[in-house]
């Protein structure tokens, strides 16, 4: 009689749901559930093979139990949901690999405030701290993304950054800042600074790496710039081109890991420059030129220099005389618009 009633009544969980009650066995782990049948009570056997339904068994579950299960619950909606995020992101990353982005490149030798400073070599210059917001307003009106600086010293360099906003590395702060890099933050966040060493007029100098990425596209770049030796007699001749070299070999380094380059830099000469640099790295010059088939150079190039690997193009390439025309730098501000191809498969 009582078997008969017992196979009548519905199996009932206290406290979980539907889910919780498919899996009896791990619900009852440890005999935490009692039964009760007719009225009377009884402790379960628990073995470790899935148990039969029993119809008439009400299992109940202890506190310590239920918050256990609503705990995992929790986190296996975080983890899907954080799963989910992943995908979404690598849909939009792969989307926007697939698209070209552009920026505005420049390279600027400032005029470092030791040359304009009473007993500089060009003090008839006005003074860095008269010079910079002008600096800084040219840098502005070219709608510079990202300059290369030579002989940028640290009053210079905090000044530039203020007034343009732009963050540089390595920085004001570092023991030699002369080659440091400006950029947008709003646009580009730094992944990685690194220098390499060249002999700069007798004596070593750093020159910046900087590993970038495009905050719209997530892509990233590196962008190396340098300042070589000046001078034409045989021993600043012979560490200048060795610069070239050392950076020619730097930035196929660089290229060995799959991402664009782009190099800025007074590299104090022209022709020489373009036939040694750009044919054994097959960089290509925003000022123009060509090295297929032989080098040949622009017709009109200036001392200062931005090239890039060849998935990068420029256009809209601009030699600023003004700086020179109004005695902010003895230098041109040179501009481009450079573009980065899509990225490649692997």
């Amino acid at each position: 009689m009582r078997r008969a009633l017992a196979a009548a009544m519905a199996l009932t969980v206290v406290g979980v749901g539907v889910a919780a009650a498919t899996q009896v066995p791990s619900l009852v782990d440890g005999g935490a559930a009692s039964m009760s049948i007719s009225g009377r009570t009884s402790t379960p056997v628990v073995e470790e093979v899935p148990q039969a339904v029993v119809p008439g068994v009400e299992l109940r579950l202890t506190k310590a139990r239920i918050a256990e299960l609503e705990r995992l619950e929790r986190l296996a909606k975080a983890r899907a949901a954080r799963e989910k995020a992943e995908r979404i992101a690598a849909r939009k990353a792969e989307k926007a690999a697939a698209q070209p982005f552009t920026f505005q490149v420049a390279s600027f030798n400032v005029l470092g405030s030791n040359h304009t400073a009473p007993g500089g070599e060009r003090r008839s210059f006005p003074p860095a701290g008269a010079r910079t917001p002008q600096a800084a307003a040219v840098i502005r009106s070219h709608g510079t993304d990202l300059v290369g600086l030579q002989e940028v010293k640290p009053d210079q360099l905090v000044g530039l950054t203020r007034a343009t906003g732009m963050v540089a590395w390595p920085g004001a702060g570092a023991a030699d800042p002369d080659n440091s890099v400006m950029w947008d933050p709003a646009r580009f966040e730094l992944v990685e600074g690194s220098t390499f060493y060249v002999t700069f007029m007798s004596r070593p100098r750093p020159q910046t790496v900087v590993r970038l990425r495009d905050r719209e596209t997530l892509r990233e770049f590196y962008l190396v710039n340098m300042h070589t030796s000046a001078g034409r007699d045989p021993r600043n001749t012979s560490t200048r081109v060795a610069g070239w070299d050392r950076g020619a070999a730097e930035v196929r380094a660089l290229r060995a890991t799959g991402l664009p380059v782009l190099v800025t830099g007074d590299m104090n000469d022209r022709a020489a420059f373009f036939c040694r640099f750009l044919p054994p790295t097959g960089f290509v010059a925003a000022v123009g030129g060509s090295t297929a088939g032989g080098c040949r150079p622009p017709a009109r190039m200036p001392v200062d220099w931005v090239v890039g690997s060849p998935d990068v193009s420029f256009s809209g390439y601009v030699i600023d005389e003004s700086t020179v025309n109004r005695r902010i730098s003895d230098h041109f501000y040179i501009s481009a618009t450079a573009t980065v191809a899509p990225a490649t498969a692997d």
